[in-house]
Order: C-alpha cells, then structure tokens, then sequence
C-alpha cells in the first residue's frame, strides 16, 4: 500500500444516507457533497491504478480543489493489519474533517475502519480482534466502483490479521454519505465484474435465508436477487448501461440486506478459499452457494436455527428455486454452477486448486463460526465436510 501526500490546486445523484435506496447517480457530485461538509482538510483513500482508469480522479480532484489533502493509495484486496495501521498513522498526523473513498470493498472497509479506530488509538489490533469497540469519526463519503460488495451500505468491514480473515461490525462504521455511478464500473475487466457480481447475488441469496432476515431485508435482498439474475451475464459478456446500473443496484440493496441479516455458510467457507488459493471473493463465495443451497433445503426441526421453524426455511427456499426458473434445490444448484461457468469462472473446487481429501478438510475446518450462525440449517463437523467434499 502506497501512501503519499499532496495538496492539490488542484445519470444525477445527490449525497443521500446509505439508508436510502439506490439511484442512479454521477460521481460530479462529489463536489456538492465536499462544499456541504465544508472540510479544512481531507483524507483520501482509493485503490491502485483503478482510481484513475474509472474516470474517478478527475471529478474527486475538483471536488478536494484548494483544500488540504492526503492520500492512502495501492489498496490492495483483504486489507492487513498492517495496513490499517499505516493508514491510521496518516490519520492521526493528518487530522481530516472528511473522508473519501473511492474504491471496491477492500478501499471502502479500510476507510471505514481508520475513521473509526483513528480518533481512539495508534494500535489497530484489538479493535480488528473485536476486543474493543471502534468509535465515532469524521465523516465518510464512499464511491464504489465495483458493484458487488455493498460495503458502501453496511456496519461491517473484514481484514486480514495475522492470516486470518477477521470481520468487525459496528453501527459506527456506516458511511454517511454514498454515491453510486454506475459509469465507474464501466471499465473493469470481465473477470472482476463476474466475481463481485457473484458476491452481490450471494450476498441477496444468503440474505434471505438468514436467521436474521427480516420482512425490509427479505425485500431488499429479494430485489437485489432478481437484478442479478436478470443482469449479471450481461454485464459480463455484452456490457451495457443497463446491465451495469441493475448490478450497481443490486450490489448496494444486497448490501443493505446483510446489514440487517449477515451472511451465512457460504461466506464462511470464502474467507480460506480467498487467503490460500487466491481466489477472489466473490467467486470463493459462490462456489458453495448451490451447495449450501441444496443443504439448506433438507433443513428438519432437529438440525433448524431459525427461530421461526423448518417450514419458514423451506418457503424461503422455495421462493429462490422459483426465482431461478427451477424446480427443485438439485436443480438450482446446477443453474448457479452453470451461471458461474456462463460468466468465465471455475464452478468447481477441483478448478481453484482444491484436489485433495486433505484440502477440502481443512477449507472444512476453516469456516467461520460467526458466519455459521446465522445459517438457518445447523451444520456439524461431519456435515459440513460431507458437503466440501461433495462439490468437485
């Protein structure tokens, strides 16, 4: 991570609360917002080269124009420890009235924990630990440019500390301010569009079976859902505006839907997929989507975890396979594994460099009990290696 310092002479969307739904925005706005918040000085944060190859430079340089300003740049996927405390350094000797990031999940969560973590301490490990709770801090404006996380519309913000992935969540971390442009994702590549796409459509699919869930994030994660299946292919192979806003918006109302309800099993097989394969996170999510899926709906009263019974999480289940023009969870799980294919990804763990009984047991033990709670089928240790070892 590049960290630098400079002082620049250097569709409409108004700033809005990540409360409010998502519409189509331009990123020229940045300036309005700037000029309402009126900073002395301000602290930038964004990815590597993406900042300037979306058409982001331009318009955020106007924005900060006359004002003091310091950059943390080269944010690279799963932010370390190391990197919250180099950028809290910056914050701490830099004192901003206003935080920008502009950037996909990593820029966005490494943003929203400095300006949390910043104001209380210099040490960033007990609060990434969750052994301490992060604080209020200046104001943050995030500008997604990918559509996938949703990170700009939620309370968490995951790390890499000492190998492991570590999610934290506070109310306090929700940026104030979020503009969404569409037009920044026009220049990713197939590949990213494909795995953060997929991580908006199993962010809204894990949303809705959630133990969490609740009747506004069911809506929501229903919408962003639809949006995905109806655009993502689209906006992998024959992108246009269209495709590009409706994951744009499905990204960010799936973001608002794992606020309220997490994520599940799927996301906490990700996390070791992603630190020891590489594999990139939306992708390793979606590779034990229509598995999970298809554990899910052999859900029973002995082995259910959501509260409101068996029968909540099958008409639950249900509701998806309908949605996926299926007609059984067997068959849902091959069109999600033929949609991962249809976007030019790996389907199967064997493809990613799982090709072992010794590899699949550990991606096995490795899943995050955090994220395993909220699943709404109890998993124990010989079924959840029985479904790993099940997916080549």
């Amino acid at each position: 991570m590049l960290v630098s310092r400079r002082h620049p002479q250097c569709w409409s969307i108004p700033w809005l609360a990540v409360s409010h739904p998502c519409i189509p925005g331009s990123i020229e706005t940045a300036v309005d917002v700037v000029e309402r918040v009126a900073p002395s000085s301000v602290l930038l944060f964004a990815g590597g080269s993406s900042f300037e190859v979306s058409g982001a430079d331009a318009p955020i340089s106007r924005a900060v124009a006359g004002r003091r300003v310091a950059e943390v740049r080269g944010i690279t996927a799963d932010p370390t420890l190391a990197d919250v405390a180099s950028a809290i350094e910056v914050f701490r000797s830099w004192h901003p009235d206003l935080i920008i990031a502009v950037g996909g999940g990593s820029v966005i969560d490494l943003a929203k924990a400095v300006r949390t973590i910043g104001p209380l301490s210099s040490d960033p490990r007990p609060y990434l630990l969750g052994e301490a709770p992060v604080g209020p801090g200046p104001p943050l404006l995030a500008i997604p440019t990918t559509a996938g996380t949703g990170s700009e519309a939620t309370r968490y913000a995951v790390f890499n500390v000492d190998g492991e992935k570590r999610p934290i969540g506070d109310p306090a971390l929700l940026p104030e301010r979020v503009i969404l442009d569409p037009g920044l994702t026009d220049s990713l590549p197939p590949s990213v569009t494909a795995a953060t796409g997929l991580d908006a459509l199993s962010q809204a699919m894990e949303s809705m079976w959630s133990t969490r869930s609740t009747g506004t994030s069911y809506t929501d994660a229903r919408i962003a859902l639809q949006l995905a299946l109806d655009h993502l292919e689209t906006a992998v192979n024959r992108p246009d505006a269209k495709a590009r806003f409706a994951m744009c918006r499905s990204a960010h109302l799936a973001g608002h839907a794992i606020d309220v309800s997490a994520t599940t099993a799927p996301h906490a097989l990700s996390f070791h997929l992603t630190t020891e394969y590489g594999v990139a996170h939306g992708h390793a999510v979606a590779l034990t989507l229509g598995p999970v899926l298809e554990f899910n709906a052999g859900v029973l009263p002995d082995d259910c975890a959501d509260p409101r019974g068996p029968e909540h999480v099958r008409a639950v289940l249900s509701d998806i396979v309908e949605m996926l023009g299926v007609r059984s969870p067997i068959e849902a799980r091959q069109k999600l594994m033929d949609l991962v294919n249809e976007v030019g990804l790996e389907a199967t763990l064997a493809g990613v460099g799982l090709r072992t009984p010794v590899q699949t047991k550990a991606l096995a033990a490795s899943a995050s009990p955090i994220r395993l709670v909220t699943n709404p089928r109890r998993f124990d240790e010989s079924s959840l290696a029985a479904l790993v070892s099940g997916i080549n």
